[in-house]
């Protein structure tokens, strides 16, 4: 039985969909969508794109470093 998934959608991925999209392009939000269809599975197709830590340059962006919650 898997217990946690391999692909859990981050900020920075859904950063990266946001800029793309907002330039018509719309290949990441689809593959991201496939990715995120089968979270359990190994799909070594996507793995160099998606599972690996935060990108050094989601660091210092804001929304893809630290989130903060004002109530």
């Amino acid at each position: 039985m898997k217990t946690n998934p391999k692909y859990v959608l981050r900020n920075w991925m859904a950063q990266l969909a946001i800029d793309a999209a907002e330039n018509e392009d719309y290949s990441v939000c689809e593959e991201l969508h496939k990715l995120l269809k089968a979270p359990y599975d190994e799909q070594l197709v996507f793995e160099s794109n998606w599972y690996h830590k935060r990108p050094e340059w989601a660091r210092h962006r804001v929304g893809c470093s630290m989130l903060s919650c004002s109530s």
